[in-house]
């Protein structure tokens, strides 16, 4: 079903869902939603994709899952989901592998729409979601003008792609380092110079059709706690839905998981595999003396490992 004839609850409660989801971001969320909802709520011209945004800021913020998440929120699913990585085309012969070679050939974009069609054959709606725009080679950049403007796209072989059901979602790092020095700055200050660069580094012809320039922040301390313990209590919930463990943590187990797994150069993005490697760890060496794997998580402060007990034993 096109998005634009879908029941508008989906947008009304779109924000709150990407807030319980996406922490420490919260000003990013309200801006990057009032493109969403106008969207989601069928306001966008036929002529043009659902709605536009490029989101700036340093890596392992929050700016993909994000996407992912109001995908699946508006879309009922993560397989609505076109994903790009344009570091992969930072030359100009890669248009042909995206677009497709002028025989039968589709090309890349061709293939992941193929996948993204109804019985009938139609496309359904979804996001575009391009990775770090600013490594794509500018004659790649030009295609999205089309996009942006007219909501099509025509690959190589003649075929014309409708996009006017689909959200385009572009992410950069451009800035990210002058973000992170700016740790005193207010937020206009940042804002302004990250636009400012944004505009140095990208064609102003797209720019000025992006619907909303988005800037995710450095992940504060309080909000990387809160990351961490979002992660933890995913991870503890997938051992007991999946394989039947039942296991708890306490502030320690927190706490060594938040100084092993998160780093301020690449934010909370390591963080998910140092959690699932520590609490494998402590699960692991339970089977293997063939003891008990329900229990609590505790920090062992002399092999900075994480330690299953049973409560009663401490």
């Amino acid at each position: 079903m096109s998005i634009r004839k879908l029941d508008i609850s989906r947008a009304a409660t779109l924000k709150d869902h990407l807030l319980s989801g996406i922490l420490g971001q919260d000003r990013a969320i309200e801006k990057a939603c009032s493109v969403l909802v106008r969207g989601a709520c069928g306001l966008a011209s036929k002529d043009r994709p659902l709605g536009s945004l490029l989101l700036v800021g340093p890596t392992g913020v929050g700016k993909t899952e994000f996407t992912k998440r109001f995908t699946r929120c508006l879309f009922e699913g993560e397989n609505r989901l076109v994903r790009l990585d344009m570091s992969e085309y930072q030359n100009k012969e890669q248009l042909e592998v995206l677009l497709g070679d002028g025989s039968n050939a589709q090309g890349q974009l061709g293939r992941f729409f193929d996948l993204n069609r109804d019985e009938e054959g139609n496309l359904r709606g979804g996001t575009i979601l391009l990775d770090e725009i600013e490594k794509a080679h500018p004659d790649i950049l030009l295609i999205l003008l089309q996009v942006l403007e007219e909501g099509r796209l025509t690959l190589r072989d003649g075929t014309l792609l409708c996009l006017s059901e689909f959200f385009v979602v572009m992410t950069s790092n451009i800035g990210a380092s002058e973000s992170m020095e700016m740790r005193k700055s207010s937020q206009e200050t940042i804002d302004r110079v990250l636009f400012s660069l944004v505009k140095d580094r990208l064609r102003p012809e797209l720019v000025g059709r992006i619907g909303e320039l988005v800037v995710f922040n450095r992940l504060e301390y309080a909000a990387q706690i809160e990351i961490a313990r979002l992660l933890l209590d995913r991870e503890v919930r997938r051992l007991h839905d999946e394989l039947g463990y039942s296991v708890s943590y306490d502030d320690s187990a927190l706490e060594l998981a938040l100084v092993e797994g998160f780093d301020s150069r690449f934010g909370a993005r390591p963080l998910r595999r140092c959690i699932e490697r520590l609490v494998g760890d402590a699960i692991v060496e339970k089977l293997f003396l063939n003891e008990e794997t329900d229990g609590k998580l505790f920090a062992n402060a002399d092999t900075g490992k994480l330690v299953l007990e049973m409560e009663s034993k401490r």
